[in-house]
């Protein structure tokens, strides 16, 4: 049972139990959950980032004995996933469409806050991490801002019901200045109250409250968001790390191979020591090494040794046959496996270039296509979560900020409608995220079905699914239209009048 202490809630004005962080025994429970998440996540997530960083395991095998080839090739398969899966799904800003009020102030945010680059750094945490975690608050200047918490760092921990809603977000790091360490702790709760603690010398069973270290916060919940990739919270590439180590190994052995080949053994059969004297210029290995520079063997005459007749004089390398094209269908089995466990389009497939339409087409990228699906679904819980505390946060300023008495001042900061409060969430609940996957498209196909379209659906319609092409938004083409329209009417009215005048003479003479 954790512990609680009562506070008032001052949405309803009432006294509730909330869990008491300040509590000796909730810092031992905090202390636990650090030091699981050091030694059974952080290792994993290293091995994870070592991959994108194309520091595999290769690099790390024993070594072979001396004298033998020992090239380690490391692939980039892990971060080509990940930037690949990243660039189709975010390589395009998102948009955002309900209340024009809330849309307005999410766009100016978006633009404030730089949120097209940030939503990439997450995405990149996400899928090569299987999580990612965003801080969102205020700068000191009070507006809204979000920033990137190290997965490495950073973890939240949820409650055991049925709705797993979050109970604190932690953010902790080991920081050093001349001779003195220590660790951070930051603890982001849902009780309206964040709480920052420092351990000397890293120990964190010495943990204490720095001074000032309880702030309130303007949230109404855990101020850490966490981007999942899945409910297992599993990387994109994780699945296939067995096959990408055996990819590396396949590239490294063949290296091997190559080398040690030039090195090959050169074997002499027969009397290789024509010309030659005991000692001097002429001895048998001054001899040799002047056959070796000069790219030539002078073989003698086959001998006879002690009655027996010796080997005709011969020369060769001794090397071992390696299967190449078998290698390379393997690799080639290997890549293919990669790329269907991942999800991604074979871009071994010769096809693949080619400009063909149709059902088979489509079959090659619907995994591909499922799976973004999947991950729109994911990032797109993560942003509604972000929204709605970010739209508390903006309505606690507005109701600030509006022409009111002292005393109303006062009571808004403790009170606030009910009613008020359920609109707003529902509001936030009908915005819609839109996601435009960064993929190749065949303009002329996309004008093909703009024109097929006319008539059937609306002008802003057909203005945003020729904003691809363009590039000009579809209320700005929509006001172009209409300006053009207007000096069309004007036009035509002049036209009109003008032809009503040429026929007026000749409608009085009859």
């Amino acid at each position: 049972m954790l512990p609680k202490r009562p506070m008032l809630d001052k949405s309803t004005g009432e006294i509730e139990e909330v869990i008491d962080f300040e509590h000796e025994d909730m810092r031992k429970l905090i202390i636990e959950f650090i030091e699981h998440h050091k030694s059974k996540q952080v290792p994993r997530l290293k091995q994870l980032k070592r991959y994108m960083l194309a520091d595999n395991n290769i690099k790390y095998r024993p070594p072979k004995p001396e004298g033998r080839s020992d090239n380690r090739i490391a692939s980039d398969f892990a971060n080509f996933i990940v930037s690949f899966k990243l660039g189709v799904l975010l390589g395009n800003p998102l948009k955002y469409t309900g209340d024009k009020a809330i849309t307005d102030r999410i766009e100016q945010f978006s633009s404030q806050t730089n949120e097209d680059y940030h939503n990439q750094l997450m995405g990149h945490d996400t899928f090569g991490f299987g999580r990612a975690y965003e801080w969102i608050g205020r700068d000191e200047y009070g507006k809204e801002t979000v920033a990137k918490f190290n997965v490495e760092h950073t973890f939240v921990i949820y409650d055991n019901t049925k709705d797993k809603n979050s109970i604190c977000g932690v953010h902790y790091y080991e920081d050093k200045f001349l001779d003195k360490q220590w660790t951070r702790i930051e603890l982001y709760t849902n009780t309206g109250f964040n709480y920052f603690l420092r351990a000397e010398n890293n120990n964190l069973t010495e943990m204490k409250l720095e001074d000032e270290g309880r702030v309130e916060s303007y949230f109404d919940s855990v101020q850490i968001n966490e981007w999942i990739n899945n409910e297992e919270r599993l990387s994109d590439f994780e699945n296939v790390l067995d096959s990408i180590d055996a990819y590396d190994l396949s590239r490294s052995e063949m290296a091997n191979f190559q080398q040690d080949t030039s090195e090959a053994y050169l074997v002499i059969k027969g009397n290789p020591d024509t010309g030659q004297d005991e000692t001097g210029d002429n001895s048998k290995l001054e001899l040799f090494k002047a056959m070796q520079q000069a790219r030539m063997l002078v073989l003698g005459d086959k001998k006879i040794y002690d009655g027996v007749a010796g080997a005709e004089p011969d020369a060769s390398y001794l090397k071992k046959e390696y299967d190449v094209q078998g290698i390379e269908a393997n690799d080639s089995r290997t890549v293919a496996d990669i790329l269907r466990f991942t999800s991604l389009i074979d871009f071994t497939d010769e096809n693949i270039g080619s400009n063909q339409s149709g059902i088979g087409f489509r079959f090659k990228g619907w995994g591909s296509d499922n799976d973004r699906k999947n991950k729109e679904r994911m990032v797109k819980k993560a942003l509604m979560r972000r929204l709605r505390l970010l739209t508390h946060s903006w309505s606690i300023k507005d109701n600030l900020t509006q022409t009111q008495t002292l005393v109303d001042k006062v009571k808004s900061i403790f009170t606030n409608d009910e009613k008020e409060k359920a609109d707003l969430y529902n509001k936030i609940n009908e915005v819609q995220i839109k996601f435009t996957p960064n993929v190749p498209q065949s303009d002329e196909e996309i004008m093909t079905v703009i024109s097929g379209m006319n008539g059937i659906v609306s002008d802003e319609t057909l203005c945003q699914m020729a904003e691809k092409l363009t590039g000009v938004s579809a209320d700005e083409e929509l006001k172009r239209l209409k300006k053009e329209a207007a000096s069309t009417s004007i036009f035509d009215q002049d036209k009109q009048a003008y032809e009503k005048q040429e026929q007026s003479p000749a409608d009085a003479e009859e």
